[in-house]
């Protein structure tokens, strides 16, 4: 933690602002383990309680695209995106910023620097040490991970205070999610420099819808999209982050894609 504090302090852009709040959530609960013969996990986005591809989700999807129609013409013709594409990033990442009794903070609660700091100082889980004395290999383990996760908290960090000069943001009225991702796209803070301008008021605003509508169509371009669909998935799936070849579930691609293809067919028989 002092080790942090000092590299902020040093930026001269905190300065050990007293509303700097360090969190410390809840040991992780461990996954059960699977039986063998059991069915695979099904894909959690698609399950009823997520209610991805049922009429209310659709509609919210409809209702959004015809209060932002005039931006996501214009990303499709500049990007070639379609609009129930970006619908799908939207509707899985914060449904479209709108409170539900399952999401009822979809954008965030806490600010995304306090997030950030957190996941930085934040020690590998309860009884660790206990855990060594039993088994190294997997403390080790831990370790790597606490460390990775270091690395990268501090780097998004940095990109956060840039991107809070630029724009003069207050950083601590900017909620996040548990890793700092911010906004309707919810964008890590490295992923900054992708975002667009989408209503050509000067500045970007993640938390604009115009903004949001654009910012996902050139986020997926400069992943891969193109009119190769398999480039589309490729580019779909970098969103969410993994190795494509090694993920042989990918939950996140397929449920943006279900959900475009719900979204299309809801359409055709709601038309705007």
């Amino acid at each position: 933690m002092t080790e942090l504090r000092d590299r902020l302090c040093a930026s001269r852009f905190l300065e050990c602002d007293p509303r700097l709040t360090i969190y410390e959530p809840p040991a992780p609960t461990p996954e059960p383990t699977t039986p063998l013969g059991r069915a695979p996990k099904a894909n959690p986005y698609l399950t009823a309680r997520f209610g991805l591809l049922a009429n209310d989700s659709l509609e919210r999807c409809r209702s959004f695209i015809a209060s932002h129609t005039r931006a996501f013409n214009a990303a499709q013709a500049v990007y070639g995106v379609t609009r129930e594409v970006i619908c799908g990033h939207l509707r899985i990442e914060t449904d479209f910023g709108i409170a539900t009794p399952l999401s009822p903070h979809p954008l965030g609660t806490f600010p995304a620097i306090d997030r950030l700091i957190s996941l930085y100082v934040r020690a590998p889980a309860q009884g660790s040490l206990a855990h060594f004395q039993r088994r190294q290999a997997a403390n080790e383990h831990s370790l790597v991970r606490f460390q990775r996760r270091q690395r990268f908290a501090l780097e998004e960090l940095t990109d956060l205070i840039e991107a809070a000069k630029v724009n003069d943001w207050d950083l601590f009225e900017i909620p996040g999610s548990p890793t700092g991702a911010i906004g309707l796209v919810q964008f890590e803070p490295s992923a900054f420099d992708v975002a667009v301008d989408g209503n050509g008021d000067g500045k970007i605003d993640l938390f604009d819808p115009d903004d949001a509508i654009f910012s996902v169509a050139h986020y997926l371009v400069t992943r891969g999209w193109d009119a190769n669909p398999d480039h589309q998935k490729r580019a779909i799936y970098a969103y969410y982050g993994g190795h494509y070849n090694k993920d042989p579930d990918k939950y996140y691609m397929k449920a943006v894609l279900a959900y475009a293809d719900a979204v299309r067919t809801y359409l055709a028989e709601h038309p705007i």
